[in-house]
C-alpha cells in the first residue's frame, strides 16, 4: 500500500513539473523535430536548451513600452498624453559627438564602405549610434530564451511566426559561427551586435569587411560598418540619392494630410505632384517618384517629399520616425566633422 502511495506521489510530482514547464508542449516538441529533420540537429541538445530557459517575465512590459507606440517626431499634439518626443531621444549632443568620434576612429572603413556601396558615411555612423549608442548599449537578454519565449512560450503574440523564423536562424547563425546559443545576449527583441541585426539579417548581410573569414558584429567596427552598408544596398539605397527634400506648400495641407498617409515608399511621380501645385526648390526628375512624409516640428505640421532612400532606412526599422532620426542626425554628425 505505501509503495502504491509513493509511486501516486511520485507520479503527481513529475506531473506537476511538466505541466509548470511552458516549453514541455507539443508545438515545442515539432519545432525540435523540425530541427532535427531539416538541419540535422541533436533533439537532446535542443531540448537542453528549451528545459534551460529563465523566463523573462518582464518581456511584454518592454514591447509595450518601445517608443514608436507613443511618440511624435518634435511636438505633441493638442491633449495628447504620455507623449514622447522621438527626435530628443536620438538626435542629441551626446550621439553627436559621439558620431564625430566614430567617424574620426573609423574613417577608413568608413571611406571604403561608402566608396563601395555608395552609402554616405554618416548615415552608416547614425544608425550604429540610434541602434547602440556605438556599440554601448548591446542589450542584455539571452537571445535562444527571448526568441523561443516569443515564438513557443508565454509571451507568443500575433508575430509568433516571426520569431519562430527567426529562432531557425539563431540556432543556423549560432552554428555557422561556432556560437554557444545558450549565452549570446542582445536585445529584448532578438537584436544582435551593434548594428542590431536580427538573425536572419546576420545570415544574409552580415559580411567580413576588415579581411579576418568571419563577420563579427560585436568586435570589428570594420565588420559592422561593411554590414550596414551592404544591408542599405542591398535593399535598395542609390547611390548619390536623395533622401528627403522640403516641399513648398501653397495652402493645400488638406491634400498634403491625406498623402502622408500612404505609404512611405515612393509612388508618384514628381510630374503629378508639381501638377497638384505641390513642388520643391531642388532639380527632381518629373518621373522620380516620391511619397510625402510629415513631421510635427513644435505646433505646426512640416512636410517633405521622400525619396527612394528614405523609404531604404524604413527597411532597417519600419518606422517613419525612424528614418527622420537616422536622416537627421546624419545630418548633425556630418556638420559637427566639418
Amino acid at each position: 500500500m505505501k509503495f502504491i502511495l509513493f509511486i501516486s506521489l511520485l507520479i503527481s510530482l513529475i506531473f506537476n513539473a511538466n505541466a509548470t514547464n511552458s516549453y514541455d508542449t507539443r508545438e515545442v516538441t515539432k519545432f525540435i523535430n523540425y530541427m532535427a529533420k531539416k538541419h540535422g540537429y541533436k533533439k537532446n541538445d535542443l531540448r537542453n536548451l528549451f528545459n534551460n530557459i529563465k523566463e523573462e517575465k518582464k518581456l511584454k512590459k518592454f514591447f509595450k513600452k518601445a517608443p514608436e507606440r507613443r511618440l511624435t517626431w518634435n511636438g505633441c499634439e493638442q491633449n495628447e498624453k504620455q507623449c514622447i518626443n522621438y527626435k530628443s531621444l536620438f538626435v542629441t549632443d551626446h550621439n553627436i559627438k559621439n558620431g564625430k568620434s566614430f567617424i574620426d576612429e573609423n574613417y577608413n572603413n568608413l571611406k571604403k564602405a561608402s566608396e563601395t556601396f555608395g552609402v554616405p558615411e554618416e548615415i552608416i555612423v547614425a544608425i550604429i549610434g540610434i541602434e547602440t549608442r556605438y556599440g554601448k548599449n548591446l542589450g542584455n537578454f539571452k537571445t535562444f530564451d527571448t526568441l523561443a519565449s516569443l515564438s513557443l512560450g508565454p509571451n507568443k503574440g500575433r508575430r509568433a511566426d516571426f520569431y519562430r523564423t527567426e529562432l531557425e536562424n539563431f540556432l543556423l547563425l549560432c552554428r555557422e559561427n561556432n556560437l554557444d546559443p545558450s549565452s549570446v545576449k542582445g536585445s529584448y527583441a532578438g537584436a544582435l551586435g551593434k548594428p542590431q541585426f536580427i538573425s536572419s539579417s546576420y545570415r544574409n548581410y552580415a559580411i567580413d569587411f576588415d579581411g579576418d573569414s568571419y563577420a563579427d558584429l560585436w568586435s570589428s567596427n570594420a565588420d559592422v560598418i561593411g554590414s550596414v552598408a551592404n544591408y542599405l544596398e542591398k535593399n535598395g539605397w542609390k547611390r548619390d540619392g536623395l533622401i528627403l527634400t522640403d516641399l513648398v506648400i501653397n495652402n493645400n495641407e488638406k491634400t498634403l494630410e491625406m498623402l502622408s498617409k500612404k505609404t512611405y515608399k515612393p509612388h508618384t511621380k514628381y510630374i503629378d505632384y508639381a501638377n497638384m501645385n505641390l513642388k520643391t526648390s531642388l532639380a527632381i526628375s518629373d518621373n522620380e517618384k516620391l511619397s510625402v512624409i510629415k513631421r510635427l516640428e513644435g505646433q505646426s505640421n512640416v512636410y517633405s517629399f521622400g525619396h527612394n532612400n528614405f523609404y531604404t532606412i524604413t527597411r532597417y526599422n519600419r518606422s517613419r520616425l525612424y528614418a527622420l532620426a537616422v536622416f537627421t542626425l546624419a545630418l548633425e554628425i556630418k556638420m559637427a566633422s566639418q
